[in-house]
């Protein structure tokens, strides 16, 4: 299993989850420093960005991108996919396609969590979950044009009212019927959600593509009340060999909280 943490990309002003302080240069050789494998590029509108600057700084520090995060798409600019503002729904399947064509260039996967939006925004619930799963099908088929995996992540209920767990998500990508779109799986909301974690794990096995690690708190593991011991050994019988990334509260500041995730999961994954 490989270690990562989720950090700004420069059209990011402010991400309330991600790590590691400074440029986006700095961010990258901090994160190169500490040992991280890769990091999460949280990213908003990728139009303005220099995409070849920031592969190439990547490259220089030896570090991988294995997905771009979509939250501040809905958290700064109020894009989502399930919406009955058809303006909306348009400006935000746009944007997310331009999303996914960095992702490509960078060779990452894409991330879909809060940007779906609600299905109580469009009235009748049956109706809603089709609407929804038509327009994941458009993202995920358009990804999979440029080679792009999509990571669909349930959220705790507090977040959303529709794919808040592993029995969900698996429906929704059943339902999606696309290959290239598996689950990214928070423990945090995990920890909200499901009764077992490794149970969950265990159901959800191939298909779970991508991890978030923070603690029961959603600070840096090893603050709160989460058994991590369990949930290691899990991921290591369902054969699990992707990402450990952190995204969670930068407390009690933004390095600090890197620091002290990469020693617990350097102790972890000895």
């Amino acid at each position: 299993m490989k270690k990562g943490c989720v950090i700004s990309g420069p059209d990011v002003a402010y991400g309330p989850l991600a790590l590691l302080s400074g440029s986006f240069e700095e961010k990258i050789s901090k994160a190169a420093r500490l040992g991280y494998d890769g990091i999460e590029l949280m990213v908003r509108d990728p139009l303005v960005l220099d995409w070849r600057h920031i592969k190439q700084t990547l490259l220089s520090a030896g570090l991988e991108v294995p997905q771009l995060v979509t939250g501040e798409l809905y958290g700064a600019d109020g894009l989502c996919i399930v919406t009955p503002d058809e303006d909306l729904y348009r400006k935000t399947e746009k944007r997310l396609y331009s999303v996914i064509d960095l992702a490509s260039y960078l060779g990452a996967m894409v991330n879909i969590g809060r940007v779906r939006g609600r299905l109580d925004s469009l009235g009748d619930r049956s109706r809603a979950w089709a609407v929804a799963i038509e327009r994941l099908h458009r993202l995920a088929d358009y990804a999979a044009q440029k080679g792009v995996k999509i990571t669909l992540e349930p959220l705790n209920r507090y977040e959303t009212d529709f794919i808040l767990d592993v029995t969900t998500g698996l429906q929704a990508i059943h339902d999606i019927h696309c290959e290239n779109i598996g689950l990214m799986l928070d423990l945090f909301h995990m920890n909200i959600e499901e009764p077992v974690i490794e149970e969950s794990l265990r159901f959800a096995g191939s298909k779970v593509w991508h991890i978030h690690i923070a603690d029961s708190n959603r600070c840096y593991p090893g603050s709160g009340h989460l058994d991590f011991t369990d949930v290691f050994k899990t991921l290591s019988e369902i054969g699990y060999q992707g990402y450990l990334s952190a995204e969670l509260f930068p407390l009690p500041d933004a390095d600090t909280a890197a620091q002290k995730t990469i020693e617990f999961l350097n102790r972890m994954l000895l």
